[in-house]
C-alpha cells in the first residue's frame, strides 16, 4: 500500500530561502528532524495531483498546508518528496547520493 505523508513545520523559526539552503547543505533527513514536526500519514490507491489535490490534501489531513510544509510520496521502494511554495507550486525535493 502506498502512503502520502505531510511534514508540518514545527515553531523553529527559518525563513523559506534559508530552509531551502539547509536542505542542500546538510540533507533532506537532518533538516526533517530539525524543523518538522512527525508526519500525518495515510493510504494511498492513486493521486489525481490537479487543481484540487490542495483541497484534498487539506480534508485528508484535516490541516492548512503552508509554504514550506514537505509531502512525501511512499510507494514500494520509492519516495518522492516535495515542498510547499511560496506561489503554491509543488517544487520537487531531490534527494542526491
Amino acid at each position: 500500500m502506498a502512503k502520502i505523508r505531510i511534514y508540518k513545520r514545527n515553531p523553529t523559526f527559518i525563513d523559506l530561502s534559508d530552509l531551502v539552503e539547509q536542505i542542500s547543505n546538510t540533507g533532506l533527513a537532518e533538516t526533517l528532524k530539525k524543523y518538522y514536526d512527525q508526519p500525518f500519514e495515510h493510504d494511498a490507491m492513486s493521486i489525481v495531483a490537479g487543481p484540487s489535490f490542495m483541497q484534498y490534501l487539506n480534508k485528508l489531513f484535516k490541516t492548512q498546508i503552508a509554504a514550506g510544509d514537505i509531502l512525501q510520496f511512499e510507494s514500494g521502494d520509492h519516495d518522492k518528496y516535495f515542498m510547499f511554495s511560496l506561489t503554491g507550486t509543488w517544487d520537487e525535493i531531490i534527494k542526491l547520493q
